[in-house]
């Protein structure tokens, strides 16, 4: 399943099965995510998928819902061509390669899956190919990019040995 669309479509359906379990009263949990609750988690990977989606061709508002930002992103995803050649995205400063932007929402994606799971108390297993996956890309990024503020904390160190889940959340600050 080495395809960048599975690969996302495996982090998307790992969210959903945690989306799914987030109660009225769970909105106010206290999340892995320094300072931030159930409520905000959501909203933070949910304005990413609309923002990165927008550029992949998704056309979702950043306050969309999970659903729709979901349902929008797999549509742009399953156009011939969504993530070959570049689009422009702001945020990284002008034109960029599609597949890189897909590589960027799925391990957002993936790490705050880990952290809503964590907070609800649920299976917080991720799907180890798109987990991998989303490791090497973590790996691949300029440490000024990857740990500038409000992205991911210092890496946390773990067994050489350990799962690529476990070292997925360990360089990406968190505590697995």
């Amino acid at each position: 399943m080495s395809d960048l669309n599975q690969l996302w479509n495996a982090a998307a359906d790992a969210f959903d099965q945690r989306y799914q379990a987030v109660t009225d009263a769970a909105q106010d949990q206290p999340t892995p995510c320094a300072e931030w609750k159930v409520s905000d988690v959501v909203a933070h990977a949910v304005g990413v998928q609309a923002a990165f989606g927008g550029a992949l061709g998704a056309g979702t508002a950043e306050d969309a819902d999970w659903p729709t930002a979901r349902d929008a992103m797999r549509t742009a995803l399953s156009s011939p061509g969504a993530t070959e050649g570049t689009a422009f995205y702001a945020g990284f400063g002008g034109e960029v390669p599609k597949a890189m932007l897909l590589s960027v929402a799925t391990t957002d994606l993936l790490v705050h899956t880990w952290d809503l799971a964590r907070a609800l108390g649920v299976d917080a297993t991720l799907p180890a190919e798109s987990a991998a996956a989303a490791l090497a890309a973590l790996q691949s990024l300029p440490a000024e990019v990857l740990r500038a503020p409000g992205r991911f904390g210092p890496e946390v160190e773990v067994p050489a040995d350990a799962d690529a889940q476990t070292k997925l959340l360990a360089f990406a600050g968190r505590q697995p």
